[in-house]
């Protein structure tokens, strides 16, 4: 980890290759049939039917970091799925769940181009603060998920049911728990899409989930089928904890209701 370079050869495929390899692999009849009877053919039907980019968050929202994905998939042409994970618990003391509870609406505020944010509320933390996602509701008592993705509509998206993938019981029946099933969701990545994500190596406890999780579970899946999962790098490495990346383009603000 403290070497970057090895770090990302090990961990990372560039876009291109990545592509490729793809469509190698969906194709190799051994490498889908070894995954398939390790996930006990427990295959998300999206994955099987199209070629998709992956995005994990436990609620998707379209922060910069999300536009960054879908403009990614559309380029490239794979179907955009983001996989969620409303079973898991809200808390303020994560800086992507405490974005989606209180808002960072990025504007401009020099001539120069330069940008700072208007923080936004919605959603009372201390009532809310280890609640499972699916529980915490907005100021005005609406579901935090529906919220989100009602903000998809202030943007051009056309985002339709496939794009969104509550893999909550998916994820409870291959271990429940981030070192039991990251294995098993990195298997989907080996041969039905390829995810799209940074992995921190600071050090915090982003950095200890990635030392501890992600990459024993990209050495479990090389051991288990001789090929490593397709991860490509959603943002520049050199910006990866920019909070950029989890805050909002002003047009959302149509969608917050006004106090």
């Amino acid at each position: 980890m403290d070497d970057h370079n090895i770090f990302n050869q090990v961990v990372y495929t560039p876009l291109s290759e990545a592509l490729k390899l793809l469509d190698e692999r969906r194709k190799d009849k051994i490498l889908v049939g070894k995954v398939e009877k390790l996930l006990n053919g427990d295959i998300p039907e999206i994955l099987r039917k199209k070629k998709c980019a992956i995005l994990f968050r436990q609620v998707a929202t379209p922060n910069h970091e999300t536009k960054r994905f879908l403009d990614m998939a559309k380029e490239d042409g794979l179907h955009p799925v983001i996989f969620e994970y409303h079973e898991d618990k809200f808390t303020s003391n994560n800086e992507f769940k405490h974005s989606l509870g209180q808002l960072y609406i990025q504007r401009k505020c020099s001539k120069n181009g330069d940008y700072n944010v208007e923080k936004i509320t919605v959603v009372d933390f201390a009532k809310f603060d280890g609640k499972k996602l699916r529980e915490v509701e907005t100021l005005w008592k609406e579901p935090l998920n529906d919220f989100h993705k009602k903000l998809f509509n202030a943007h051009e998206y056309n985002m339709g049911g496939d794009n969104f993938y509550d893999a909550s019981l998916w994820l409870k029946k291959n271990g429940g728990k981030a070192v039991c099933y990251y294995t098993n969701f990195f298997l989907l990545c080996s041969c039905f899409g390829v995810l799209f994500e940074n992995f921190l190596t600071s050090k915090n406890s982003e950095g200890d989930f990635t030392k501890g999780v992600v990459l024993p579970s990209v050495e479990n899946v090389i051991n288990m089928v001789g090929v490593k999962p397709l991860i490509v790098p959603l943002e520049p490495m050199d910006i990866e904890t920019d909070e950029l990346w989890t805050s909002y383009h002003p047009k959302v603000k149509t969608l917050i209701p006004q106090k």
